[in-house]
């Protein structure tokens, strides 16, 4: 199948999540981030849970991507977009191995989280930077939306994970499955192996939108500086600066709004 036709900014959003940092960006505190995916992701997740433990897997968190509200509302725009132009005429399948912290979340909802790479060519061995996790098999259906690096870049430099980049928010039915001998050999951050494993069926039909108006969202930038170097020091969650905590939290929760599943 062709390569899509995104728009200039989307191919941006799609190579910057990626880690595809042009050289004139590397400086820039936002564009030069590439691992930026941590951030953008953490903050898609209910209460502070999901900073914690990035920070505690050594992790950085960057409140930069909080400092230009439009700028992080297009980017997450120019995604979703992209995602809806990738969508495949026939079924694909993903895996991920996934912290059971974090799956967890998702269970509960019944939907993905965050936007979630999963890899077309099974699961990858090693995972040393994740602890107590679980092997999803993502179904997922013809005509849902999906980032295919492989079809969207023309260099993209992780051929050997042929990432399949789901939306967040996609509804999925679960079933759990036994772990094989090789589903054991995959290992955590303390060399444990996987705790369970589940198909997910991703729901048909499901499209992902985004009122993209920065205005709905309360400025956080400065809170954030002062919760993640917090977060970074191991702070106990109730000894966190109460009013920066709430800020972000209120950040947190506008944002999530302005996406709309369908």
């Amino acid at each position: 199948m062709r390569k899509k036709q995104l728009t200039a900014d989307e191919l941006h959003a799609v190579k910057y999540y990626e880690g595809d940092i042009a050289a004139d960006e590397r400086a820039d505190s936002f564009w030069g981030d590439a691992r930026a995916y941590v951030t953008l992701n953490a903050l898609l997740y209910d209460d502070l849970a999901t900073e914690y433990t990035r920070v505690q897997e050594g992790k950085h968190l960057n409140p930069e991507m909080l400092r230009d509200l439009p700028r992080l509302v297009h980017l997450y725009a120019c995604l979703l977009t992209a995602a809806q132009k990738g969508a495949q005429e026939t079924a694909q399948t993903g895996y991920r191995v996934e912290r059971l912290s974090d799956f967890q979340v998702c269970l509960q909802s019944g939907q993905t989280g965050a936007f979630t790479s999963t890899s077309q060519r099974g699961f990858l061995p090693d995972y040393g930077d994740k602890q107590q996790i679980v092997l999803l098999t993502y179904h997922v259906p013809a005509g849902t939306p999906v980032i295919l690096f492989s079809q969207m870049l023309d260099n993209y430099r992780k051929a050997n994970e042929d990432e399949l980049l789901l939306p967040p928010y996609l509804r999925f039915g679960v079933q759990q499955r036994p772990l094989t001998d090789d589903d054991r050999r995959i290992t955590d951050l303390n060399g444990a192996p996987p705790v369970a494993a589940y198909d997910l069926s991703v729901l048909p039909d499901q499209r992902i939108t985004m009122q993209a108006d920065a205005a709905l969202l309360p400025a956080a930038y400065d809170s954030a500086v002062r919760l993640y170097a917090q977060i970074a020091q191991n702070l106990p969650e109730a000894q966190l600066c109460p009013e920066d905590a709430a800020s972000y939290l209120r950040f947190k929760r506008a944002l999530r709004n302005l996406f709309a599943a369908n």
